[in-house]
């Protein structure tokens, strides 16, 4: 099991690192990595959350964030011992067993989550530390009111009340932390980001936005001579962590990852190592530069904002429906309808693709009308659409869909919201989409039809 020091804080200490990836016959290639539960580590959806909600519970308050950080972490907690006879460290003529969770492990991450996750849900339901958001690997984090403060006796110091509260739970518990690493503010670095609860906002620092930058430049740019290029397996997975990491600043480019997952998807894994190469192709160097160019003109910082408005609040609502002979939308309140064919005789498979245009074709068209900032339902009785628009992930062959929809809630700022509605209730949008005239004037009195014609793109993007 090879270990090595690596420098850090400038130099003035050290880190272990424990490499089970080496050689073909390595530790981690010994554990089955489909058998592991995820562990997402960059997402701050739960933070914007639950600022939200008490944003909502007191819009006056002065908050500040606090950080609470285990010492040694993953190295806390022991490994099973028949596990422990394959970490053994050989240091000149002695060799010794080391007993303790590796940060180098595959399963490592696992085991600390389902760890600290307990710790946590002991803090929120048995000690009511309500403001404790979550944890981030081996940093929790919360907020409290500026004048809620709480003398920790260990430290001899006044902290924000509920980072106290739950360093005084880790000392029961027997977790170690440090003094130097408890802090709190407003704005505080969290993952990376800044977070500011007063201001509502989450800021990407502009170094990092640069480096981002560069990154995808290096991806997106095509090689020279026009011949293929790869990138080592371990690459892809580090750039797919980094864009998920951007996402929680710039969340409407995620369809620029939609292409790019597939390429993690290999088939024969057992081949595989983080060395491996992996061709890179047009389709996903076509999606990075997208993202590049909005990253170019997006700003470094995404106001935390709720949408939880009710349907009643939105400026336009439309409904949506397809079948093989047709696509139809209509507005809400309103006696126009709107209808296009579609190529004849298609494959009943491409139903779920007419369904998705039919909404983007839907946004488009009241985009050309509506202000900036408007809030727009759409509603379809596809559940797959509502999916894939909801969370701008589809399947290969829809990503051309999902970046036109990207791109005009990026230049209008529209706040979309596509809903289910059982099909039952979408009588009118399906009629017209079959262009049953009749049905349509019978439910709607002077109905009046237009032809529409969905957004243009280029040839073969069905097949890309």
């Amino acid at each position: 099991m090879p270990i090595h020091a690596v420098p850090k804080d400038n130099g003035r200490t050290f880190r272990m690192v424990v490499n089970h990836s080496a050689t073909k016959k390595s530790l981690n290639s010994m554990i089955d990595k489909d058998t592991l539960p995820p562990s997402p580590l960059d997402n701050m959806r739960h933070v914007g959350d639950r600022l939200l909600r008490a944003r909502l519970d007191d819009p006056t308050s002065r908050l500040t964030m606090w950080k609470a950080d285990v010492a040694e972490a993953y190295r806390l907690l022991p490994v099973h011992p028949h596990w422990q006879l394959k970490q053994i460290v050989t240091f000149g003529n002695k060799r010794y067993v080391d007993w303790r969770n590796n940060f180098g492990n595959r399963a490592a991450g696992p085991i600390w989550i389902a760890f600290l996750a307990l710790v946590t849900w002991i803090a929120i339901y048995i000690r009511h530390i309500i403001n404790l958001i979550g944890a981030y690997v081996d940093d929790s984090h919360g907020f409290d009111d500026i004048n809620d403060m709480m003398l920790y006796a260990p430290y001899a110091e006044f902290k924000p009340e509920s980072q106290a509260r739950l360093l005084e739970l880790w000392d029961e518990l027997g977790i170690p932390h440090k003094e130097r690493k408890q802090i709190s503010g407003s704005p505080l670095t969290i993952i990376g980001l800044e977070v500011n609860p007063n201001t509502m906002t989450i800021t990407l620092p502009d170094e990092a936005k640069q480096d981002l930058i560069d990154e995808l430049a290096h991806w997106s740019s095509p090689v020279p001579d026009g011949g293929s290029e790869k990138f080592e397996y371990r690459k892809w997975q580090g750039m797919a962590g980094w864009m998920n990491w951007a996402f929680n600043v710039y969340p409407l480019l995620r369809p620029c990852l939609n292409r790019f997952y597939p390429k993690l998807q290999i088939r024969n894994k057992d081949k595989v190592t983080p060395f491996t190469g992996v061709h890179i192709n047009m389709a996903v160097r076509y999606d990075l530069g997208w993202a590049l160019r909005h990253l170019h003109t997006l700003p470094g910082t995404r106001l935390m904002s709720s949408g939880a408005w009710h349907p009643s609040q939105a400026d336009y609502t439309l409904y949506c429906d397809a079948c093989l002979s047709g696509m139809g939308f209509w507005y809400a309140d309103s006696t126009d309808g709107f209808y296009c064919d579609v190529p004849p005789d298609p494959p009943s498979r491409l139903i779920y693709y007419f369904e998705a245009l039919c909404v983007v074709s839907a946004l488009t068209h009241v985009a050309e009308h509506a202000t900036h900032g408007s809030r727009v339902i759409i509603r379809s009785d596809n559940a797959n659409t509502v999916a894939i628009m909801s969370s701008l992930r589809c399947e290969p062959e829809l990503n051309h869909l999902l970046l036109h929809l990207a791109d005009i809630l990026i230049a209008t700022k529209i706040d979309l919201r596509v809903l289910w509605i059982p099909g039952d209730e979408n009588a009118i949008a399906d009629a017209i989409s079959r262009l049953n005239i009749g049905a349509v004037t019978s439910l709607v009195p002077g109905f009046r039809l237009f032809e529409f014609l969905p957004p243009r793109f280029p040839l073969g993007a069905l097949e890309n």
